[in-house]
């Protein structure tokens, strides 16, 4: 069992903030009562940020960034196990609270946007990075582990019950190499948890394969209606990349699995991978994916911040050995000429209070 050291934000503070609350309405995201129009569909878009892991810590000068570009969310990778999913680097959560996931809420505050926080883990061992999203031969997590990852999230929703800038708790990024029904056996168990404590935040699921659109009905769909029942507060996250599917596929996946039951879907992570994909192909999935989005009312986060600078290409394409420079190893997000102009179109405004409340 892991001690709770912190307190959550005082209850004045909760309550002056009370119109920057989200909740889940049917399919879609909405704003407070309390909020400057009331409750009216909310999009949320954003851009991964993998603190000192993909960016070093910095923390103002990303929300500085983020806001000037239009964007209303940060998806904010944390652990609770090993940093980076790194054995030799153990997870103390009171002290990831601390140092890891609190300077960059304080930013997010001050800069008024949301951050939704995601256990960038992934139900099983490190995976090896040169072949994600294929299978992998590390073992899934044992009953002790989950344990471990649900115990963790109890500490952290109850630290942040009363804090409306946590858009939600992405309580997983990618299973894979698991059965539907463990993946959805495991979630739920995390979903009771969490409720025990916190009632309010919005929690985000993805799925057993990889969180691709295509797996949304077999890990959800005996359940997806009623999981999270009585609160009904939940949102199905997918996850595609280039050849995952295109993107005229994981429209009819989601639009499916969300209109036949109900609730709301976001692409919490999308993205090109320009280092073994032609410069083409990753173009035409960014700008469908987009138009996806645009049309479907969808919200998404791209993957991930790397420097803080746009990159209207990639400065190098490894298949078409093409690009604006030789290779870089740390370039910031690409293809910001579609998603700069994306986000400033489709991002929500972050909600007002009413006049004289």
């Amino acid at each position: 069992m892991i001690a709770f050291l912190f307190c959550s934000r005082n209850a004045s503070a909760a309550s002056a903030d009370e119109h920057l609350w989200l909740k889940v309405d049917g399919p879609r995201i909405v704003t407070s009562a309390f909020s400057e129009g009331g409750e009216r569909p909310f999009i949320p878009v954003g851009i991964g940020y993998a603190r000192d892991v993909i960016i070093r810590a910095q923390d103002d000068a990303v929300m500085k960034f983020c806001k000037e570009r239009g964007l209303n969310t940060v998806r904010l990778a944390f652990y609770t196990r090993y940093f980076n999913n790194k054995k030799d680097r153990p997870i103390d959560i009171e002290q990831h609270i601390k140092d890891h996931i609190e300077p960059v809420m304080v930013a997010a505050r001050k800069h008024g946007l949301y951050v939704i926080l995601d256990a960038h883990e992934y139900m099983s061992a490190e995976i090896d990075e040169a072949t994600a999203r294929e299978k992998q031969t590390g073992k899934g997590w044992d009953e002790e582990t989950i344990q471990h990852w649900i115990q963790s999230w109890v500490v952290v929703a109850r630290h942040y019950k009363d804090d409306p800038y946590v858009l939600g708790y992405e309580l997983l990024n990618e299973p894979h190499d698991i059965a539907a029904e463990d993946a959805r056996k495991n979630y739920t168990r995390c979903i009771r948890a969490i409720r025990e404590v916190d009632q309010r935040h919005i929690l985000i699921v993805g799925n057993h394969s990889w969180s691709h659109a295509r797996s949304l009905e077999s890990t959800w769909g005996p359940v997806a209606a009623t999981v999270d029942a009585p609160y009904n507060n939940i949102v199905f996250a997918f996850h595609d990349y280039p050849t995952d599917n295109h993107p005229w596929i994981v429209q009819r996946h989601i639009t499916r699995f969300r209109d036949t039951h109900n609730v709301p879907v976001m692409c919490t992570e999308f993205g090109a991978t320009h280092w073994n994909k032609s410069e083409t192909v990753c173009r035409e999935f960014l700008a469908g994916m987009h138009t996806l989005f645009a049309k479907e009312d969808v919200g998404w986060m791209i993957w991930a911040l790397k420097k803080l600078e746009d990159s209207p290409r990639a400065p190098y394409n490894e298949v078409d050995k093409t690009g604006l420079g030789p290779p870089r190893q740390y370039d910031s997000c690409p293809y910001s000429d579609l998603w700069v102009p994306a986000a400033r179109i489709m991002a929500s405004p972050m909600p007002q209070p009413k006049a004289g409340s």
